[in-house]
Formats: C-alpha cells, structure tokens, sequence
C-alpha cells in the first residue's frame, strides 16, 4: 500500500488466535540492517526479488518463483526503520500508521486487528491484520484487486522491523476477515525472527545469529 492516509485505532482480539508454533521449513534469511542482523525465515517457494536501503528506513521483498515484485499474487517483506532523533517509535504508532494507508486506499472494505503487544523469541512485538476488498487501481491498465496482510513489528535498537506476508485477489465488496487456517500456519512459517548485534569480520550468513536457540 502507497497511500498516506489517517491514524486509526485497531481492534484488539486474543494473541493466542494469532501467534503460531515455529517452523523449521524454508530458508533462513540474514541481513545487516543498521548495525544488527536480522533473522527470518522465508517460506518454501519465495526468492528474494528486490533490496532498497537508504540513511532511514532498509527494504527486502520475496515473492513465489515466477512473479516479480510488481506482478505478484503473494509477497514476503522485511523492513528496518530507524527512529527519528530524539524520537523513537512505538510499535503500536507505527502499525497505526500503516493501518492509516491501508484504510486510504479501501476505506469501504477496510478491516485492521491488532492481537496487542507480545515477546518473540525475547524481543517485544506486535502482530497485525490489515486488509483491503477492493483497491481501486493505481494507475491505467491496472486492475482493481483485494489486499490482506499479516504484519510483525519487532523492537530493535535502531527502531523497529517488521516481517510481512501479503496477498492480493481478486476485488470483493466485503471487508476481508483474519482467517485463522489461512494465516496462522503462514506466521509459523516466518518464525523464528531474531536480531543480534553485528560481529566484526563476520559475513553471510552470520553464523553467530544463525546458532541463536
């Protein structure tokens, strides 16, 4: 989602629906990402396809073998944020204002539950649903077509990252609902995610995060 939009509030429903079990299949992902590693895993089938960074904010997306990151029918994203001087950023605010995007760009089929605040393998988090009916399209020739995501915001010493699996459909009128067979074994499939503090000399793919237990 590229509008900008409002900061709304989330619906609040029980993490337990939420929160999957690890999974130990796919392939581990590594990336120093201001000055830490982050740890994910990206679910079988997914190639990275696009990395962006500048002074503020680090982009990674995967999407399934055969899409690229402008046609694609699902999405892995990773980003790092770094907190603005003097201000750092509550988990909470930033998926505020990602639900704001969202609901700009839908607001008639918008949906947003946040299952509150939680730890992840030892750090803070929070997990998300946002999800759109019907966006309209961008641009000509476009096509107008749904959007659902999960999203997990994980506190760093930079700020904060998240790790997202996103799907796009076809338009529907209803607001789009968290599925729990559908997205809970999607989020077990991004767990582990770990951040660990960069080691001098050390390169891909960072063994010391990789032994983390």
């Amino acid at each position: 989602m590229k509008a900008k939009g409002a900061v709304l509030s989330l619906a609040m429903i029980s993490l337990a629906a939420a929160l999957p079990a690890r999974s130990q299949d796919g392939m581990t992902m590594t990336t120093p990402v201001f000055g830490q590693i982050v740890s994910y895993q990206l679910p079988p089938g997914f190639q990275p396809r696009y990395e962006d960074a500048n002074d503020h904010a680090y982009l990674q997306e995967a999407v399934p073998a055969g899409e690229t990151v402008t046609n694609w029918s699902q999405m892995i994203t990773m980003t790092g944020v770094k907190d603005a001087e003097g201000q750092a950023q509550t988990l909470e605010g930033a998926a505020q204002v990602l639900a704001g995007h969202y609901q700009q760009a839908c607001a008639e089929t918008f949906t947003g539950t946040s299952f509150g605040a939680t730890e992840i393998n030892g750090l803070t988090g929070l997990v998300v649903f946002l999800g759109c009916g019907t966006v309209a399209p961008a641009e000509e020739g476009q096509d107008a077509r749904s959007e659902a995501a999960v999203i997990v915001y994980v506190k760093s010493d930079f700020g904060y990252i998240t790790v997202q699996w996103a799907e796009r459909g076809p338009p529907v009128a209803a607001r789009p609902v968290y599925d729990i067979d559908t997205w809970k074994p999607r989020l077990a499939q991004l767990l582990p995610i770990r951040l660990c503090d960069a080691v001098d000399g050390e390169a891909p793919p960072y063994p010391s995060c990789n032994a983390q237990p």
